[in-house]
């Protein structure tokens, strides 16, 4: 998964990456953090909502019957008939064919598209309704009392790396693979486990010899992978509802704010309060075009006009202290956040992702996984699949695995 901290900014790093795990149910990863020390605060999603249009800024428990309709078409998605091969329907088209409204549209755009990493426009019925059909870990947020680096690092513990090594080739057969890097310098294995991000092999900055088959080719093609963008906010002083952790807004700037908090670390930011802007999608992809420092100032400005009141009318613009942007389609060899229902996908396209090549070659990482599953749990469950594969691949051949 994308990893970068983002430091200086609260009283502990904030991750640039995921800072939280989307679903409390039904998969190992909450084990496999509770097993190195983690603790976890359950939180309702979404908890508050701000229509900007309104002016409003309400609790989830006191949302209108229209917003609860939005929640039901996506929640019963699954009994949708799939499309015909070739005859994908856009997730905009799908609810526009359910009669729901231009403030739903908005509505669904914030919470599920944004959410997804998407537009409503990009988001793909096929896949909709594979991943609501297969999705059981529940829609509760689970918020950790540490850094997600500790899982990181714990994960890391026993084994070797080599870093700053781009693999822009890879020359495989039955036989084994040899991996070119920098300057022509190549490493030689038995098997390979290939987690690029989707749109690193999709720009074809992993030269594949001979290449892949046609039908993996094809779905790494037609899959989509969309980019985020984190606007992070040190303040001098909390402005907003003490129980406030995450908003999603309509008619503003980011279609979702957050804040966590997390054991203190170090001096750095120790008297800050930090607030995080999640940006995704088409809107992500604009942020190029404006520039990091107006895409702060429309932050701010969104944070001033939602927590402004008539004796502190711009609270944030006031008690802002730093701000940093990231965006993940900046980062070489990542390209993006992470892979969402794709609109034009076809049904088996994660499967061929993930499939093997000549016994050589396996492949991991949430894109590759059957259920559509864009998560932290995804990118463990699918590594965990691909390590078996190549144990089994191995034991055949007579090879034991340091596996």
């Amino acid at each position: 998964m994308p990893y970068a901290l983002l430091h200086g900014l609260a009283p502990w790093p904030i991750e640039a990456g995921p800072e939280f795990i989307h679903g409390a149910e039904n998969h190992k990863f909450n084990q496999v953090v509770k097993d190195f020390g983690l603790k976890f605060t359950e939180k309702g999603w979404p908890d508050w909502w701000y229509f900007g249009e309104e002016r409003r800024l309400v609790k989830d428990d006191d949302v209108d019957d229209e917003v609860d309709k939005v929640h039901e078409l996506f929640d019963s998605v699954g009994d949708e008939a799939p499309p015909p091969p070739g005859a994908d329907v856009s997730a905009e088209a799908w609810l526009r064919s359910k009669g729901a409204t231009e403030r739903q549209l908005a509505v669904a755009d914030v919470c599920y598209a944004n959410d997804f990493g998407a537009s409503l426009r990009q988001l793909g019925l096929r896949e909709l309704i594979v991943e609501n059909n297969n999705w059981d870990s529940g829609e509760t947020y689970l918020i950790s009392d540490q850094s997600m680096r500790v899982v990181v690092e714990r994960l890391a513990e026993g084994l070797d790396f080599l870093t700053s090594f781009p693999v822009t080739a890879i020359h495989y057969s039955p036989n084994g693979a040899v991996l070119r890097g920098p300057g022509g310098r190549e490493l030689r294995a038995r098997k390979v486990v290939v987690t690029a991000p989707l749109r690193v092999l999709q720009a074809g900055k992993i030269a594949f010899s001979p290449p892949l088959p046609e039908r993996k080719r094809a779905a790494i093609q037609r899959l989509r992978m969309g980019n985020a963008v984190k606007v992070v906010c040190a303040f001098r002083r909390r402005f907003w509802p003490e129980d406030l952790y995450d908003v999603c807004c309509t008619g503003a700037f980011a279609p979702e704010l957050w804040n966590t908090s997390h054991a203190p670390t170090g001096a750095a930011g120790e008297h800050l309060h930090a607030m995080v802007g999640f940006i995704a999608g088409e809107r992500a992809d604009a942020i190029k075009g404006m520039g990091h420092a107006e895409a702060a100032r429309r932050f701010v400005a969104q944070l001033d006009e939602m927590f402004g009141s008539a004796s502190d009318p711009a609270p944030a613009s006031a008690s802002l202290v730093r701000y940093e942007v990231f965006d993940w389609s900046e980062v070489e060899w990542v390209g993006g956040a992470y892979t969402f229902p794709s609109l034009g996908a076809e049904e088996g396209d994660r499967e061929a992702l993930a499939a093997p090549v000549a016994g050589a070659l396996f492949f991991a990482g949430e894109a590759s996984h059957p259920a559509v599953n864009p998560c932290m749990q995804a990118a463990l469950e699918t590594g965990e699949r691909a390590a078996a594969q190549v144990v089994a691949a191995l034991s055949a051949a007579g090879v034991r695995s340091r596996l």
